[in-house]
């Protein structure tokens, strides 16, 4: 019977299935038609916004980047050409920013067992969030703004408090600000420093204004996740006198996407890097339970306002930026706190390109470089006690800038009963002392390295943004020449140079990176009688250091001993030291 009646009207069936096929072809059609139109109205740049606010509306329409994935596109030779610019104007693909959407999706980051954890949600104290920003790209504040909105319990966010620290371009245009007024209304309250006073003080500015119990200090280029809050608040809730950092994740500079990091201990090295170390094993056995964290990250944080402020907020002499991190953990832990990293916290950041430079006039590079170095002199002075002599060796130019009055930090110390650096150590820094030791072992040579085929030329490390190696003019005095050229060939057995090490990437690339003391692709000796500067502790994986006049730098490359590029002269050799190089050393 139903055969009968299909074949009767087999005609009319295939003529509608055959209109349907259709219209959903055109349907297909028109919709990519209306994607590509909005893809290419979308030209949000910094610094000439001409949109009306109901306009930045259209951005949500793109799917470039959704739930965290890398965002990609076939692109013209224009848009590389744009791309190329803009990356190299703001240290990652703003160009490709502007193009994603504002309120763009993420997966749910969490490690399965945070998904599975309770908080005591009705007893959690809400929270004024703290952004403060200069010259930032509009795209991304508003992916910043959108990511806390979206993904934050209503009932937790009192306020979202912007303070723009006197920008000169990117997200101060007026219209701009308005929208923000539009589509946030009163949760985000937006106020503009007529001039830039840096990051610390723009905190405080913003923090003074809070009107919630809970402070969380968030960068203006960051989005956070699904359950970021809750984890990130029960400490507090426990004890008033904690301080909480989430895990900060990596938002991929030239695709956006989002990248997981691992729990990780802060610390700071003898020359004032923020450096990372593992867990210790209790606390890897014990995830995703937060851990003490010695020294935070800097940027991202939650911590009671009164206990914010009894600490003294930020030191009032620091100046612009650098070195606040160190001073606010610092404070934190010996003055009677605790600093947490929560696992079950996670929040995306977007780092810009490490070869990034700002294009500023001199002065303004100076007026920056003091700032840090006058900074990092008054953290040293108020909270390292003794030990500042040891960054001071590292760090001999600390010792000519003036720290301004310390009074009130001393006195300040002396109100809260803090405890002394030696504690710190003691408590925190076992795992550390064995990286990095007050006393270092002495080392087996240092000075320039000098090429001897090439007399005049010297590893340099001048310009440290290419993150390699240069071969420039040899300074007057070999053994003790100018930083830039000064190496040492250390107990670590790798060649440092300013904080950062020899390194050996792929197959023959030399690169200058933080010092691991881990040898592996850090491991060099130097071998007195043919004058090669050998990388590799197996025989089988060995290679020589070697010249490279093309491109007046540095590779690795199979050792040959007659090679005039492969042979160096070093400053100074510890003869007794490197008589015993190989003692308790495996070849394999």
């Amino acid at each position: 019977m139903c055969l009968e009646i299909f074949i009767r009207h087999k005609k009319r069936l295939l003529l509608v299935l055959l209109w349907l096929a259709l219209c959903s072809v055109i349907y297909y059609l028109h919709s990519l038609n209306i994607v590509k139109q909005s893809l290419e109205s979308i030209n949000l740049v910094n610094e000439d916004i001409q949109k009306t606010p109901n306009e930045f509306e259209s951005l949500v329409i793109t799917k470039l980047g959704a739930l965290g994935r890398p965002a990609r596109g076939n692109w013209k030779t224009k848009e590389l050409k744009e791309i190329k610019r803009w990356q190299k104007e703001t240290g990652f693909n703003a160009w490709l920013s502007e193009r994603i959407s504002p309120e763009r999706t993420l997966f749910d980051m969490r490690h399965r067992s945070c998904k599975k954890l309770k908080y005591p949600v009705e007893k959690l104290p809400a929270i004024s969030i703290v952004i403060t920003y200069y010259n930032e790209q509009t795209s991304v504040l508003l992916r910043t703004l959108s990511s806390i909105r979206d993904r934050t319990p209503i009932f937790l966010l009192r306020e979202i408090i912007l303070i723009d620290d006197g920008s000169s371009s990117g997200a101060n245009n007026p219209k701009f600000i308005e929208f923000l007024k539009n589509k946030y209304q009163d949760l985000v309250k937006h106020q503009r420093l007529n001039t830039q006073v840096g990051l610390m003080k723009a905190r405080v500015v913003g923090a003074q204004q809070a009107l919630a119990d809970i402070l969380v200090f968030l960068d203006a280029h960051v989005e956070v996740t699904k359950g970021w809050l809750e984890p990130l608040l029960t400490p507090i809730l426990r004890d008033n006198r904690t301080c909480t950092t989430p895990i900060i994740d990596t938002i991929d500079l030239n695709n956006f996407a989002y990248k997981r990091a691992t729990p990780s201990r802060g610390f700071f090295d003898w020359h004032f890097n923020y450096i990372q170390l593992p867990l210790l094993k209790e606390e890897y056995v014990a995830l995703p339970a937060p851990h003490e964290n010695p020294i935070m990250n800097g940027g991202l944080f939650a911590i009671s306002r009164q206990w914010f402020f009894d600490l003294g907020a930020y030191d009032e002499g620091l100046r612009l930026w650098g070195g606040e991190q160190f001073e606010l953990s610092l404070k934190i832990w010996l003055c009677g706190g605790t600093l947490l990293e929560v696992p079950c916290s996670r929040v995306g950041h977007l780092y810009r390109d490490a070869s990034y430079k700002v294009n500023l006039p001199k002065e303004e590079k100076n007026r920056l470089i003091k700032a840090e170095n006058t900074n990092y002199r008054r953290v040293a002075e108020v909270w390292l006690d003794d030990y500042k002599d040891k960054l001071f060796v590292n760090m001999p130019q600390l010792t000519v800038v003036k720290a301004g009055s310390l009074k009130k930090q001393f006195a300040l110390k002396k109100r809260l009963e803090c405890k002394p650096f030696s504690w710190f150590l003691s408590r925190l820094a076992s795992d550390f002392l064995a990286i990095y030791p007050i006393l270092e072992e002495r080392d087996y040579a240092f000075g320039a390295i000098q090429s001897i085929g090439h007399s005049d030329l010297c590893l340099d490390r001048r310009d440290n943004s290419k993150q390699h190696p240069q071969l420039l003019r040899c300074d007057i005095d070999l053994k003790y020449p100018k930083a830039e050229q000064r190496w040492t060939l250390r107990s670590f057995r790798d060649v440092e140079s300013g904080s950062k090490c020899l390194e050996r990437r792929g197959e023959n690339q030399i690169w200058l990176f933080p010092c691991h003391k881990k040898q592996g692709n850090q491991f060099w000796f130097y071998n007195q009688d043919t004058k090669q500067l050998i990388q590799g502790q197996r025989l089988s994986d060995r290679q020589c250091l070697e010249a490279d006049l093309n491109a007046i730098t540095v590779s690795a490359n199979s050792c040959d001993e007659v090679n005039l590029n492969q042979k160096w002269n070093l400053g100074y050799i510890n003869e007794t030291l490197m008589r015993g190089f190989w003692e308790n050393v495996k070849q394999m």
